[in-house]
Order: structure tokens, then sequence, then C-alpha cells
């Protein structure tokens, strides 16, 4: 019997630790594929890559899929808030009195 408890245990963690990120990244690249707008023949293709290739088409679509305009000025917000902090900062020696 105690050979079967490690068994049940390797086949939860497997399902935990592995299968759970690639089911979740599966069905964010659904989702996000069926918010977009995208044609229909282009839906289905889609679909056809993310379904025929389960772990690497998810990752393909990720990296083949034009920008919405929410992530382009996403981008760009973060952008100009980054460059705001950066000019916010003091350079030079911190902490060091002038004399």
């Amino acid at each position: 019997m105690p050979v079967l408890a490690v068994s049940d245990f390797m086949h939860s963690l497997f399902i935990i630790l592995v299968a759970t990120p690639f089911i979740l990244l599966w069905g964010a690249a659904l989702l996000d594929l069926i918010r977009g707008d995208h044609s229909g023949l282009g839906i289905v293709a889609w679909i056809l890559v993310i379904l025929v290739i389960p772990i690497v088409g998810p990752l393909i679509y990720f990296a083949a899929r034009k920008p919405t305009r929410d992530d382009v000025d996403q981008a760009y917000l973060a952008q100009r808030d980054l460059e705001r902090t950066r000019t916010g900062r003091s350079t030079g020696n911190v902490g060091v009195a002038p004399r």
C-alpha cells in the first residue's frame, strides 16, 4: 500500500505544478482570442493551432498576435511613468554634502 500512496502524491503534484499552468495558458489564449478583433476564419485557424498544438500553440498565438489598442496605451503609459520616475531621482553622489 505505501507505493500507491506515493503514486497518488506524485500524480497530484504533477497536476498541480505542471498541468495546471498549461491549462491556464490554454484557457487564457482562447479567452484572448474570443475577446480579440479577429475575423471568422482567423478565429477558426487560431483555435485549431491552439487545440492541435496544446503547449506550443498558445505560446505561438501570444507571440504572433497584434497588440490591441489597450496594450499599446498601457505600454505608452508605463514608459512615460518610467521616464518620469527617472527624471525625478537625483543623480550623482548621494549622501555626500557639497563643499
